[in-house]
């Protein structure tokens, strides 16, 4: 019975004396070396196997179904051996809402950035709406002026029925991408700045009760100030071609991830989202939590760039937030639904 296993980038063949979830497990940890026995302790690891489609293998059903001689392909897996500790909310029906702006009018001051049509857009959809399939909206057009934001926001508001929470949406993700400048501020088409903290607001317990016991995540790929890391070759910042007092963010139920520190610039390379799109999807199945997640992103994330990038996380919440695959999206309750009556 030949199968092959991968661990990091290498691929042996194995040979298992029967078809059971032990032998498979046995084999594979007769493919580890002496510096990832050391990985497993000082980081309290476990191994853990999937498949090409990373789905988890635990059972001998679980080997059988996927199983066919000298073609099947297993993947060597890290997990923490706690997952989590404590209280934890598992989001499975959340509204994720990004705001990507690409294009500017004063190209002067804000040059155009095509990786957030390109690539930014495409990365958060695929993990959002194609990988875990919760509901995902954006915006449709390049440029979006001030008032579009606004706008764009007041009409999410009353077709999602949010102030009733009326599609039982149990998280809120709010994705902004686009010009930034100190002081926390999205930079729209126009030149003009929106506070994020002011954003951030409009969705906390007093603007929208509804949402009060639900996660709010915001993920900011945006500049935050003037400071420039060295950076790679060819490669564009989004914030002002040429420190400011912090925001502490003190609502309960909020997570904020950064792709730089207050007083920096971000490099217009997808970098943040690739990262943040590749670590869940991989993650996620596993039972990581979302502060083990960005942990991984940090790391994944220096390797490739070094000092140029810098992640920074905060949060009010008290719990460990956690990601599922909604099996039940928007069109296929309805269709349940008609079917239950």
């Amino acid at each position: 019975l030949k199968a092959y296993v991968i661990k990091d980038k290498s691929k042996k063949l194995i040979k298992m004396e029967e078809l059971t979830f032990k032998e498979l497990l046995r084999q594979s940890y007769h493919c580890l070396e002496t510096n990832d026995f050391q990985k497993i302790n000082d980081e309290n690891l476990k191994l853990q196997l999937v498949d090409m489609k990373d789905n988890i293998i635990r059972s001998d059903e679980d080997l059988k179904r996927e199983f066919k001689p000298c073609e099947s392909t297993f993947k060597i897996c890290w997990v923490p051996v706690q997952p989590m500790i404590g209280k934890t909310k598992i989001i499975k029906n959340a509204l994720v809402v990004m705001i990507a702006i690409s294009e500017y009018t004063d190209n002067t001051k804000w040059h155009n950035l095509p990786n957030v049509k390109k690539k930014d857009i495409k990365n958060f959809t695929k993990l959002f709406k194609q990988e875990l399939k919760y509901k995902f909206v954006c915006n449709k057009e390049a440029k979006m002026n001030k008032e579009d934001v606004n706008e764009f926001l007041a009409n999410l508001t009353v077709t999602h029925k949010l102030h009733k929470n009326e599609k039982k949406y149990d998280a809120l993700i709010m994705i902004i991408s686009g010009h930034g400048d100190k002081g926390d501020v999205l930079v729209t088409s126009d030149g003009k700045n929106m506070s994020i903290n002011n954003i951030r607001t409009s969705f906390n317990s007093d603007e929208m009760e509804s949402l009060k016991n639900c996660p709010k995540i915001f993920i900011i790929d945006a500049c935050r100030g003037e400071h420039i890391p060295q950076p790679p070759k060819n490669t564009r910042t989004r914030g002002v071609i040429e420190k400011d007092k912090s925001y502490i963010h003190n609502d309960n139920g909020f997570f904020m991830l950064w792709s730089t520190t207050k007083g920096y610039r971000v490099y217009d390379s997808s970098l943040f989202s690739k990262h943040v799109k590749c670590t869940i999807i991989s993650k996620y199945k596993s039972g990581y939590s979302l502060h083990q997640m960005i942990k991984e992103i940090r790391k994944k994330i220096k390797r490739v760039a070094g000092a140029h990038y810098c992640v920074e996380s905060q949060d009010t919440v008290d719990y460990d937030i956690a990601f599922k695959k909604n099996l039940f999206p928007a069109t296929n309750r309805s269709f349940l639904t008609f079917f239950l009556i």
